[in-house]
C-alpha cells in the first residue's frame, strides 16, 4: 500500500506540474505535450518507479514493516532478509524476481513444433 501511495503522490504532482507549465507557456495542453514529448516521457517513467517517498518509509508512528523492497535487485535485500539462505538457494534468483522465468517460458513455447493432426 505504501508503494501505491508513493506512486500516486508522485503522479499527482507530475500532472499538476505539467498543467502549470502548459498554462505558463501560453500553449494549450495538447500543444505543450507535443513540444515536450520526449522530456515528459522520461520524467514520467522516473515518476512511476517503485520507490517509497520519505513519509511512507517504515517508522515508529506508521507501524509499517518493509517486507518487499521492489527497488532492490539483490534477492536478500529485496525480501528484507526474511528468507533464509537455504530457502534462497532452493529457488533461482530470477524466479523470485519473476522476469527471466517468464521470458524463458515464452522462448520455450516458441521453439516447440506446432501440433498437427494428419
Amino acid at each position: 500500500m505504501a508503494y501505491l501511495r508513493s506512486r500516486v503522490k508522485r503522479v499527482v504532482s507530475f500532472v499538476n506540474k505539467v498543467d502549470a507549465e502548459s498554462k505558463a507557456s501560453g500553449l494549450g495542453l495538447s500543444e505543450y505535450l507535443s513540444k515536450n514529448d520526449e522530456t515528459l516521457k522520461k520524467e514520467f517513467a522516473n515518476t512511476i518507479q517503485n520507490r517509497l517517498e520519505p513519509e511512507y518509509q517504515p517508522s515508529e508512528w506508521n507501524k509499517f514493516t518493509l517486507v518487499l523492497n521492489e527497488g532492490e535487485t539483490d534477492v536478500q535485500k529485496r525480501f528484507a532478509g526474511l528468507l533464509t539462505e537455504e530457502c534462497l538457494n532452493r529457488v533461482d534468483d530470477a524466479s523470485l524476481l519473476g522476469v527471466e522465468e517468464e521470458e524463458e517460458a515464452v522462448k520455450t513455447e516458441e521453439k516447440k513444433p506446432a501440433d498437427t493432426d494428419l
